[in-house]
């Protein structure tokens, strides 16, 4: 993705319950904007990129993650 992307991630709802809170590995390259859960128990989530390089977005615990979404932020050339 590019650098000031946004993007926002739909998770469907979960049999052992809610969604834990997501949070980037590094706010500085990916940013969570907002999160939002339904009343059936889905998440929507919107993460900005905001620097080039590879960040986690993360739902649970560093050890025990229950989600781990990995994003390549890179510089493309304008046309």
């Amino acid at each position: 993705m590019r650098s000031g992307t946004t993007v926002t991630v739909i998770l469907k709802p979960r049999a052992q319950g809610s969604w834990p809170q997501p949070r980037s590995n590094n706010p500085m390259l990916a940013l969570v904007t907002s999160t939002a859960t339904d009343s059936n128990g889905g998440a929507r989530v919107t993460v900005r990129a905001a620097r080039t390089g590879s960040v986690s977005i993360t739902w649970g615990t560093q050890s025990a993650p229950v989600f781990t979404l990995r994003l390549s932020v890179a510089a493309y050339p304008v046309q």
